[in-house]
């Protein structure tokens, strides 16, 4: 049981992407716009699963986090935490849209 609660402990900890696009939109957006993501927009429904997605979708970027393996964990428990919160991000889909990710202007 110990080795359950630290392991779910670690995925949480290591940044999941539907607790970051539910507290940071703008912020998320952002960082794949910084690490030069192919991504355009992140829609609301199931997005942290698609964040990771995005994130995979970029040139290598080289940190523990940025493991191809880290990613698709929380890529799954995303999936899983996007489906609990399904209701809540439908409904603020359909109110505000996608999370766009901005591209600053040189």
């Amino acid at each position: 049981m110990k080795r359950w609660t630290a392991a779910l402990m670690m995925a949480t900890l290591t940044g999941c992407g539907t607790i970051k696009t539910l507290n940071d939109e703008k912020g998320a957006g952002d960082t794949l716009a910084r690490h030069s993501s192919n991504c355009q927009s992140i829609p609301r429904a199931y997005s942290g699963a698609v964040y990771q997605f995005c994130t995979l979708n970029a040139p290598p970027v080289s940190g523990p986090h940025w493991s191809a393996a880290t990613i698709a964990l929380d890529m799954a428990l995303s999936a899983v935490a996007d489906t609990v919160l399904l209701p809540y991000t439908g409904y603020q889909q359909y109110q505000q849209g996608d999370i766009k990710v901005r591209r600053k202007q040189y």
